[in-house]
């Protein structure tokens, strides 16, 4: 009799843990096709250290499909000699350019789309690149923001 028992019960348990395995939804934005970023664009992270009142900030927007990354990244306090996206390794320290998004922008705003490839996907969906602005007094970085992916609401 104790083995058809246990049996039973294993039977039950497991199609208790069968119910609770697929009543589980998998959200989040490995399962969207676009994943949303964004940037505070300060002097605070600079390497080497800059201080300035320029500040600025960047939103952008990643198609994994279509491997499309839109930005559009606003500044003020600041004339800038280039906006780019860097890749530090590590991440807090200074990184070579990846994209050069403008030379001499002016208007406080700067937005396009680049295409990115399988490394530079992994690199952003980690959260390593960050946006650069160079002036001619820092010629290396005088506001910086990491692109940080958005949270998602679950």
């Amino acid at each position: 009799m104790k083995k058809p028992m246990k049996r039973f019960l294993l039977l039950i348990a497991g199609v208790c843990m069968l119910g609770f395995i697929s009543s589980c939804k998998e959200e989040g934005p490995h399962k969207s096709d676009i994943v949303t970023f964004t940037a505070v664009i300060n002097s605070t992270p600079t390497v080497p250290k800059a201080t300035s009142s320029a500040q600025g900030t960047g939103v952008f927007e990643y198609n994994k499909v279509t491997r499309d990354l839109k930005y559009n990244i606003n500044y003020q306090n600041i004339t800038p000699t280039s906006v780019t996206i860097n890749n530090p390794s590590p991440a807090w320290a200074a990184g070579p350019i990846l994209f050069t998004l403008a030379e001499n922008p002016a208007g406080g705003q700067v937005q396009g789309t680049i295409k990115l490839n399988t490394d530079q996907q992994t690199v952003l969906i980690t959260g390593a690149l960050y946006v650069n602005i160079t002036t001619k007094e820092n010629i290396y970085g005088e506001i910086r923001g990491q692109i940080i992916a958005d949270k998602t609401n679950e």
